[in-house]
């Protein structure tokens, strides 16, 4: 059994690698100790994921079969059984709950207040003076609660009369049932198993759902039901199915429009919009207010696609202030307009070929062409013509294929001699995607824009963030109505943090390059439960592609340090080292 220790190993690892140091700070205890859990969440994990030690001295989660991962979680969690028991009893005492748990009356202190603040966006769990606590929702949320808990593991809380066998009937009986589509057959079997364990306290309903198939299947699986209890469970899946009846392609399109404004990616099309219909059809017919995924899950696509990302929190957010309904996999509207950016987004990246042999680069051309997506090679075949291409058009790699000496000073050059092969495409691919930041950071990070912000104790992050814009905007760094996105972004939640950098930034009507300007902070202060030491504010064209990728190199880089170094950069100079 993991105990809670190990789980905040896990959350932390979750959201990006880090140092054995700060992990035993994290959690309070020796790195020796951190070493033995490690070993112990290994073993425990039997395969499904594993933490390792980078080169880089840090250690990352490395998970190979997500689902299977949180599941085996959820069995090693008593949380969910602690969750079960405040659902199925109306109310429960401190005590009660540890007695019907077999833990400790401390464990159970400590777990009710991180229990109502781990599901405080799902449903309150209040307390009663003299009597105990309980979960203060509706029947209709109750039983979808319920329904959601036994969906992540039938297992979590044992139900009186079935057994193991039983729950594998059941749900090959439901899979036969054709009168909710949308609902898949492991939730409705969910349903069910709710409906048996509340089935003293379900309230009688009026209308009468068909139910004949219903009550069909739950008696051959061995599940005896009252009428009553069967009508509620199947009016409930009425309703969900019709709602998601609700759910089409031009009520999508209605929302996305909203999303449309100045400085937004213009991205959306046909596969858009039905990528995201069959999203929310699947989250409205079966909610799911106890998510499996756990924070952290959305960081790898915050940092390589920070506008999808960004798309993707408005669209949820306004969709939250309509309907009430928990958007489950909310990565997943992430990931659609990632894929519609790609679709979008086909910028040529230029590479110039300095040949000696027409026959050769015209092989090499053809051959770098098919090869690297969205390229464009331009051959020249004097240093001289190289340079007069160089001023109409700033390459992003200089392929010296030939037998001229070139200026050591330029740094986006690549030598690779005759005819260019698999390997030599792989360099090819390996340098563009980050030479272009590393050989030029101060184009991306310019000096006159980075300065020591003294921030105060007492100050506020939405304060640090108004003050540090309003200096840009002062030095003409930044407009106005771009330092309005920026704070309006960071009010939005889901910050972009990287190892103590948070990375504040805006989508810019602007046609000039990425900008990114490195402000170090006096005092450390916690942004969304994260350390913050530095802030590196960002507005990038929502029109550049390449540029985009600042974020996915920013994100590995910061990475690859550890906290300590990260905290200690104290210089634009040092800040600038570190990119190269």
């Amino acid at each position: 059994m993991l105990n809670e220790r190990q789980f905040a190993l896990l959350d932390a690892l979750e959201s990006q690698p880090a140092a054995l140091s700060g992990l035993a700070q994290h959690t309070g205890v020796s790195a020796r100790t951190i070493l033995r859990d490690i070993d112990y969440i290994n073993f425990t994990l039997s395969g499904t994921a594993r933490i390792r030690a980078t080169g880089s001295a840090l250690y990352q989660l490395e998970i190979a079969d997500r689902k299977q991962y949180f599941r085996l979680l959820q069995r090693h969690d008593n949380d969910d059984r602690l969750l079960a028991l405040l659902l199925i009893r109306p109310v429960m005492s401190r005590a009660q709950l540890a007695d019907a748990l077999n833990l400790p009356d401390a464990w159970i202190a400590e777990r009710l207040p991180r229990l109502r603040q781990r599901y405080a966006r799902a449903f309150p769990l209040a307390s009663r003076p003299g009597a105990g606590y309980f979960i203060d929702v509706d029947p209709d949320k109750r039983l979808i609660l319920l329904a959601n808990l036994f969906k992540k593991d039938p297992l979590a809380f044992p139900l009186a009369g079935i057994a193991p066998a039983t729950l594998s009937m059941l749900h090959a009986h439901c899979q036969s049932l054709t009168a909710w589509p949308d609902i898949q057959a492991d939730y409705r079997a969910s349903m069910v198993l709710a409906g048996y364990a509340l089935r003293q306290q379900l309230p009688v309903y009026a209308d009468v759902a068909e139910s004949d198939a219903l009550r069909d299947c739950c008696e051959r699986t061995g599940i005896w039901l009252s009428p009553t209890v069967i009508n509620v469970i199947a009016s409930t899946l009425n309703r969900l199915q019709q709602h998601a009846n609700g759910i089409t392609s031009e009520y999508v399109a209605g929302q996305l429009a909203r999303l449309s404004a100045a400085g937004q990616p213009q991205v959306i099309d046909a596969q858009l919009k039905d990528d995201l219909t069959a999203h929310l059809k699947r989250c409205v017919a079966m909610p799911n207010w106890l998510p499996e995924s756990r924070p952290g899950s959305m960081n790898n696509l915050k940092a390589a696609w920070p506008a999808a990302f960004d798309m993707s929190v408005k669209f949820i957010n306004q969709l939250r202030m309509e309907i009430d309904i928990p958007l489950i996999d909310s990565d997943l509207p992430g990931l659609y307009f990632a894929c519609a950016l790609e679709r979008h987004h086909s910028a040529w990246t230029p590479i110039f070929l300095l040949a000696d042999q027409n026959a050769i680069a015209t092989i090499n051309k053809m051959a770098i062409e098919r090869e690297v997506m969205n390229c464009r090679v331009v051959v020249a075949f004097t240093p001289d013509e190289l340079v007069a291409l160089a001023d109409e058009n700033h390459p992003a790699l200089i392929v010296n294929n030939s037998h001229f000496l070139l200026d050591e000073g330029l740094r986006n050059v690549l030598v690779i001699r005759n005819i260019i092969t698999a390997a030599g495409i792989d360099q090819i691919k390996d340098f563009l995607a980050s030479a272009f930041i590393r050989q030029q950071p101060e184009r991306f990070f310019p000096p006159e824009g980075s300065f020591y912000y003294a921030n105060r104790t007492c100050e506020s992050w939405d304060e640090v963030i108004a003050a540090i814009t309003a200096r840009l905007c002062e030095r003409q760094l930044i407009t106005e109505d771009e330092a309005l996105r920026i704070s309006q972004r960071e009010r939005e939640g889901e910050n972009l943090i990287v190892n103590h950098v948070a990375i504040p930034h805006c989508w810019s009507e602007a046609a000039g390059p990425f900008r990114g300007y490195f402000i170090m902070l006096e005092r450390t202060l916690h942004v969304n439960s994260e350390l913050v030491k530095h802030a590196l504010i960002a507005c990038a064209s929502v029109e550049n592609r390449q540029e985009q990728k600042v974020f996915s190199f920013l994100a590995g880089m910061l990475s690859s340090h550890s906290p300590q170094q990260i905290d200690s950069v104290d210089s634009y100079e040092t800040f600038i080292a570190l990119l190269r």
